[in-house]
C-alpha cells in the first residue's frame, strides 16, 4: 500500500550507513538502556552521523563528524554487549562503539533510529543473534517491541541527496516542508484508495532527516486527516510525503520557496515562509497592550481560580542531571531555565490548590517513559512538559515562544497556555503545533510540551538568563494551566 512503503530489507555488505541532519555540534550527553536495550544521545546542534555495522566482533559504529567531546567514557556491559565506547576518533569527529561479544550479530534491517525531539535521539537495538557452531543464526529472545512511527535503519546509504526533508508544520498559510540544502525538486499527484482521497508529494534527490515522521492530525482548517512521510528509495535518494484528506478538502498547489515547499489551498496567496515569527506594528502594538494589562494583573496576583483539591496537574522539567539539554548563547543551559521555571509553576498551582506532581524535583536525570509513568499513577488532569529551544548558534534571529500537542484535547490546553504566555511575556509567536514527542503522545490525559524561547537567540538567551524574567514565565504558564482548568477539561 502506498502509505507503508519502507526501505526494502538489504543484504549487508561491507557497512550500515545512516544520514541524519548535519551541522556542526557537541555532543552533551549518552546513555544505554540496558532495559530497554536503547541508546540515547543529545547533541547541542544538528549533526550528521553515520552508523556502521562492522563484523568480527559485531560493532555498531557512530560517528558524529563536526563533533566535540568533553571527554573519552566506557561503560561495561553483561550479556550479548561486551562495551559501549565513546571517545575521539580524530580532532573533530566523535565515535560511539557498541561492541558485541564474540558469537553474537544482530539484524541491520531491525535497528531503529527514532527522534524523541529536535535534539534528542534513540538507536534501539534489536534482541542479539547467537550464532552455532555451524554457523547458522540463533535468536537469543524475541523482541515485541514494535517500530510503528520509527525510521528504520538502511544497510546501504542515502546516495544522491541534494534535499533534506528536515521538518513539516501547519501553518496559516497551508502545509510547510521545511528543507535543507538545494532547492526540492518536488511533484504532486492526486489519486484515491478505497474510497480516500490522497496527495502525494514526491521529492528527487531527497533524504528524510532523523525524527521526521507521519501523524494524524486534529480538526484543522484545511481538513487534512494525517501525513504519511516515507524513503521511498536510498539510491537514488527519493523521499515521499502523503496527505490524506477529509472529502471537504479543497484541491491543492504546490509553491517552491527559499527552505522549503508550502502546499496549499488553490487560489489562495502565497504566504512567507515560517520564520522567526516576527509580529506586524499592529499585532506588537495590540500585544502590547495586552501584555501590559496581563501583567498588571500577574503582579496583582490575579489567577484564575479552581476548586481546592479537584485538579492534579504534573509538571514535567525537561532535561536534568547529566543532561543539560540545550546550550546556547554564552553557555546557558536549558536544564538551568527549566529548573528555575518549572518549581515555581508548581509552587503557584499549589497556592491555588492544585494537586502538583513533578516528574522531577531536583537536578536529576529522568528518561522519557518515568515521567508518562508519574503523570499515569497520578491520575493526572493534564500533563505540562516545560523546554527551552534551540536552533544552530548561527541563528541568532530564531526567537520566540512554541507549544506542542498531540491529542484534540491537548490542543485546547496548549491554546490557552500558548496565548495566556504570549500575552503577559510580549514574545514573537511560533505558534501551537502538532509533534509526536514522547512525553505528549504517550501521556492520555491533555498534554503538552512548551518551549519557553531559544537558548540560540539574540532576544530570547538574555530574558532565559534572568531570574525575574523567568518567575514571569512561570506565573504566565501557571495562569494559562489555571485558566484552562476554570473553563473545564
Amino acid at each position: 500500500m502506498r502509505l507503508n512503503r519502507l526501505l526494502p530489507g538489504l543484504t549487508l555488505v561491507g557497512a550500515l550507513m545512516l544520514a541524519l541532519p548535519a551541522e556542526a555540534a557537541r555532543l552533551q550527553f549518552w546513555r544505554f538502556d540496558t532495559e530497554e536495550n536503547k541508546l540515547t544521545f543529545t547533541t547541542d546542534d544538528s549533526v550528521e552521523p553515520t552508523a556502521q555495522l562492522i563484523s568480527e566482533p559485531t560493532r555498531l559504529v557512530i560517528d558524529l563528524p563536526g563533533t566535540s567531546l568533553s571527554r573519552p567514557e566506557t561503560q561495561s556491559m553483561d550479556g550479548a554487549i561486551k562495551e559501549i565506547r565513546v571517545g575521539e576518533l580524530d580532532d573533530d569527529t566523535t565515535r560511539m562503539v557498541v561492541e558485541y561479544n564474540d558469537g553474537y550479530t544482530v539484524d541491520p534491517s531491525q535497528v531503529q533510529v527514532r527522534g524523541e525531539s529536535a535534539r534528542r535521539w534513540t538507536v534501539k537495538l534489536p534482541d542479539a543473534i547467537a550464532l552455532d557452531n555451524k554457523g547458522s543464526d540463533q535468536p537469543v529472545a524475541q523482541s515485541n517491541r514494535s517500530p510503528a512511527q520509527e525510521n528504520r535503519v538502511s544497510n546501504k546509504p542515502v546516495q544522491g541527496a541534494e534535499t533534506r526533508i528536515q521538518a513539516i508544520t501547519a501553518t496559516s498559510e497551508g502545509f510547510f516542508i521545511r528543507t535543507a540544502g538545494e532547492e526540492a525538486n518536488v511533484s504532486l499527484d492526486r489519486f484515491e484508495e478505497n474510497g480516500q482521497r490522497y496527495i502525494t508529494l514526491t521529492f528527487d534527490q531527497t533524504a528524510v532527516a532523523l525524527g521526521v515522521t507521519g501523524a494524524k492530525l486534529p480538526i484543522n482548517r484545511y481538513s487534512i486527516r494525517s501525513w504519511d512521510v516515507n524513503q521511498i528509495s536510498a539510491s537514488p535518494a527519493k523521499a515521499e510525503i502523503t496527505l490524506a484528506l477529509d472529502e471537504a478538502s479543497p484541491d491543492w498547489d504546490i509553491s517552491t520557496l527559499s527552505g522549503g515547499v508550502l502546499v496549499q489551498p488553490q487560489n489562495v496567496s502565497i504566504g512567507s515562509v515560517p520564520d522567526a515569527g516576527r509580529p506586524s506594528a499592529s499585532t506588537a502594538a495590540a500585544g502590547s497592550d495586552r501584555q501590559t494589562a496581563a501583567v498588571r494583573q500577574l503582579d496583582a496576583g490575579e489567577l484564575p481560580t479552581v476548586p481546592n483539591g479537584r485538579f492534579t496537574v504534573v509538571i514535567d522539567p525537561g532535561h536534568g542531571g547529566r543532561d543539560p539539554g540545550a546550550v546556547g548563547i554564552g553557555g546557558l543551559q536549558e536544564k538551568v531555565v527549566v529548573n528555575d521555571v518549572a518549581p515555581r509553576v508548581a509552587e503557584i498551582l499549589r497556592e491555588q490548590g492544585v494537586n502538583v506532581v513533578m516528574t522531577r524535583d531536583s537536578d536529576i536525570e529522568v528518561d522519557l517513559a518515568p515521567r508518562v509513568q508519574t503523570a499515569e499513577r497520578a491520575n493526572a488532569s493534564i500533563f505540562v512538559s516545560i523546554h527551552a529551544n534551540a536552533i544552530s548558534m548561527s541563528r541568532p534571529d530564531v526567537n520566540g515562544l512554541e507549544t506542542f500537542y498531540a491529542s484534540d484535547s491537548g490542543q485546547r490546553l496548549a491554546n490557552t497556555v500558548h496565548d495566556t504566555v504570549l500575552r503577559a511575556m510580549g514574545m514573537r509567536d511560533r505558534r501551537v503545533r502538532s509533534a509526536r514527542f514522547y512525553v505528549i503522545r504517550r501521556t492520555s490525559m491533555p498534554a503538552i510540551l512548551i518551549e519557553t524561547g531559544f537558548v540560540t537567540g539574540a532576544e530570547d538567551a538574555p530574558n532565559l538568563a534572568d531570574p525575574a524574567w523567568r518567575d514571569r514565565m512561570a506565573q504566565a504558564i501557571a495562569q494559562g494551566i489555571l485558566l484552562h482548568l476554570q473553563r473545564g477539561l
